[in-house]
């Protein structure tokens, strides 16, 4: 998917789910995000340079898998979103859908990490490996989650949300979207975070960094 091509989808999505809304709950969803860049969670997030933490997860063959053992084989994308109930969050993961041959190409591997557990009727995307969240407890050790406030919590809820349930987070807490790309040192060498969940990674910027990584290893080799 061409970078534009992406950009004019989130722009039509957002025209079509979001700028519709009712005044009040707009209101809210704007409050939101200024109450979000306010409290400087993109600078305390996980920044380039700095180490990755390391997590364990079950593969799509039911095995016990981490990151550093991926990481061993080639760069990993992690890329962190609210969940399936997400009307952008699932045109993020149909986009990275799109581009897994090109991911396959540069040697790395992909995780979609959430804290709500996939959906057996959410089978659209592939062999995606998914990664279930638990509390949002990897997400954390980026410094991606925030608490939502009561007037968010009721809008969600008037949207059928509920994150306190049990096939959810569990929680009322919700990670900002956020792309990284995971050098085999274990450092961060690519990210992108927002307090605004309507905006997200372009797959092509990925592409390209991962095509950068790939050709500086074959030079130092």
């Amino acid at each position: 998917m061409a970078e534009q091509s992406f950009l004019d989808r989130l722009a039509a999505l957002r025209l079509a789910s979001c700028d519709q809304l009712p005044t009040p709950q707009l209101a809210v969803l704007t409050r939101a995000t200024a109450r979000l860049r306010r409290s400087g969670m993109l600078q305390k997030a996980l920044q380039v340079g700095e180490t990755v933490p390391n997590f364990h997860f079950i593969d799509l063959d039911n095995n016990q898998q981490s990151l550093y053992q991926l990481l061993e084989t080639g760069p990993v994308v992690l890329n962190f979103f609210r969940g399936f109930w997400c009307i952008f969050c699932k045109t993020e993961l149909e986009a990275l859908n799109l581009i897994r041959s090109e991911l396959d190409s540069t040697g790395s591997h992909y995780l979609a990490i959430s804290s709500q557990a996939p959906d057996p009727a959410d089978s659209g995307y592939g062999a995606v490996q998914f990664v279930y969240d638990k509390q949002n407890q990897i997400a954390r050790s980026f410094n991606i989650v925030y608490e939502l406030t009561g007037e968010e919590k009721e809008l969600l809820l008037e949207w059928d949300v509920d994150l306190d349930g049990s096939s959810v987070s569990g929680s009322w807490n919700l990670p900002i979207p956020a792309t990284y790309i995971v050098a085999q040192d274990k450092t961060v060498c690519f990210q992108f975070s927002d307090v605004d969940f309507r905006s997200r990674c372009c797959p092509q910027e990925l592409i390209e960094e991962l095509t950068r990584l790939q050709t500086q290893q074959v030079k130092s080799s």
